[in-house]
């Protein structure tokens, strides 16, 4: 069955390439005479194994590289707000088979990086224990799939997977983060820590060159399943300075830019070959405060700090007026689990004076640590919340980390994180993702409940009824907001320069979808 996306893949992929130039635009050329991407990016992930690089930086490459059983249809998303839009991808079908099981059927005919055939190996090795199961290194392998308690092998295209509860969201997880499928013959034969240097997939571009803190380029998979992609090669290139970045599209010098402060933005306007797209991402900026610090020990400081933040001039001096605020761990995208007349945290200082004399502060240092150039903004974000609660009484210290990593040294009681929201359930990120157990802030000690939020995210893990899942959810809303462990700032939106001749659409996540029904040159 030839798919509407494969419809307009092949379509693409025989338009013929105009060989005119916009002003200053430099294009490249592979020796097949299709063009080469090129790309400006922040920074890259720390390595190119799917369940080791779901960061806002790493998603990128992953995307490239792999491709899942199924695909969220972001555009027709776009165009029905409020619905779900989930296709085949490398699997003909997913189905439930019993309140246990789902039945994936794979499809036929695709090849791999490696020339191999896709085949039921490949999934049982994307879902393997060492990936998913307890002893794995993949934090998030265990948050999205530790549920499997089976990945069963029917025949060569088709697998069962059995867990244990109920999942009714078994479509999203596929169509989401975590189920990229590797290559079984490449795994074996290189190992995990191989692997992740020298990856094997089944998406529309192959590796050629990794340089972990500088530059990958890929190489295009001209056997792939849905037609030969647009451009020869991608190449990928760090460049932390959004300046230069944003100076590189204009001279020609890149293709596509990502990361562009909003105040950049008029730049764009005086050239009619390049263009900046404001795009509201699923994901939000958050502060967290460490549970282990004297400082911010007490829920009723956190709370405090909370409601000493002006959050509508944080926002606007960051993003402009084109900025939101999610009404706690969700969107509307939720549906019937979304509480539009939640009150989540806002700026109060009547009652933040209140929370912070209940908490006996007496003027002591806290300490807010974050990195500027990882998080987009946060620079000028910590110190306009230093000013904030400075103005309330609160002696704030303000630290810039040079990495997202050096953020986490000891010493801060206040720090910065994402959280994105993986597909539109709860399940998909916040609540449990990035703050339940498995979470990088339980499993470091920053957030240790004090409540009953863990056993409750276990039953709202195993809830199936609606109104059921509704109550529990909301519950757990409830306990954050009482426990204070985060609180969030913002709404992320991603600005992209585009050279006009790239027909190219930024998802609302940080994928990098260069497939041939999607991508291609005017």
């Amino acid at each position: 069955m030839v798919t509407r996306r494969q419809t307009l893949g092949v379509l693409a992929s025989t338009l013929s390439i105009p060989t005119f130039l916009g002003a200053g635009a430099a294009r490249v050329f592979a020796q097949d005479g299709r063009p080469i991407l090129r790309i400006a990016v922040q920074a890259l992930g720390p390595s190119l194994d799917p369940l080791e690089s779901m960061t806002n930086v790493g998603l990128r490459a992953i995307d490239c590289l792999f491709d899942r059983p199924l695909r969220r249809d972001f555009i027709a998303e776009e165009k029905n707000p409020g619905t779900t839009a989930i296709e085949p991808q490398l699997a003909t079908s997913v189905t439930q088979v019993s309140p246990l099981v789902w039945e994936v059927k794979l499809r036929e005919g695709v090849r791999l990086h490696d020339g191999s055939e896709l085949s039921a190996d490949d999934m049982l090795a994307t879902l393997g224990q060492d990936r998913i199961g307890p002893e794995s290194p993949y934090p998030d392998g265990k948050i999205l799939f530790g549920h499997l308690t089976a990945v069963e092998r029917v025949d060569d295209l088709t697998v069962r997977l059995h867990t244990a509860q109920e999942d009714v969201v078994m479509p999203h997880r596929l169509a989401g983060y975590g189920p990229w499928i590797i290559g079984a013959k490449a795994y074996k034969e290189l190992g995990p820590e191989g692997f992740k240097a020298k990856p094997v997939g089944a998406g529309p571009y192959k590796l050629k060159e990794f340089a972990r803190d500088s530059k990958i380029v890929f190489a295009s998979h001209d056997d792939y399943w849905m037609g030969k992609p647009a451009a020869a090669e991608v190449a990928i290139t760090v460049v932390p300075e959004v300046a230069t970045r944003v100076a590189g599209l204009i001279s020609g010098e890149y293709d596509i830019v990502t990361n562009v402060l909003p105040d950049q933005v008029p730049q764009f306007e005086g050239y009619d070959d390049v263009a900046a797209e404001t795009v509201p991402m699923d994901l939000l900026h958050m502060l967290f405060y460490d549970y282990n610090r004297p400082a911010v020990s007490d829920p009723k400081m956190r709370r405090a700090l909370s409601f000493a933040i002006d959050y509508d001039r944080v926002a606007k001096a960051i993003w402009g007026p084109k900025y939101n605020r999610p009404n706690n761990f969700q969107i509307p995208a939720f549906g019937e689990l979304y509480d539009k007349d939640r009150k989540y945290f806002h700026y109060d200082p009547a009652r933040a004076k209140e929370l912070l004399a209940a908490a006996s502060y007496s003027g002591g240092e806290i300490v807010l640590r974050v990195p500027p150039s990882y998080y987009l903004g946060s620079g000028d974000a910590a110190q306009i919340i230093q000013a904030q609660w400075q103005e309330q009484g609160i002696n704030t210290k303000v630290e810039f980390a040079e990495s997202a990593a050096q953020q986490m040294e000891p010493g801060a009681d206040v720090r910065m994180v994402s959280s994105s929201f993986r597909y539109p359930d709860p399940l998909s990120g916040g609540v449990i993702v990035h703050l339940g157990k498995n979470s990088f802030l339980q499993k470091n000690n920053f957030f240790v409940p004090q409540t009953d939020y863990n056993e409750v995210c276990d039953q709202f893990a195993a809830a199936t009824d609606p109104a059921e899942r509704q109550r529990l959810f909301w519950k757990l809303l409830d306990l954050l907001e009482e426990e204070a462990p985060v609180t969030i700032l913002y709404s992320v939106n991603e600005i992209v320069g585009r050279n006009r001749r790239v027909n190219w659409t930024q998802y609302p996540l940080y994928y990098l979808d260069l497939r041939p029904d999607v991508f291609s040159y005017a």
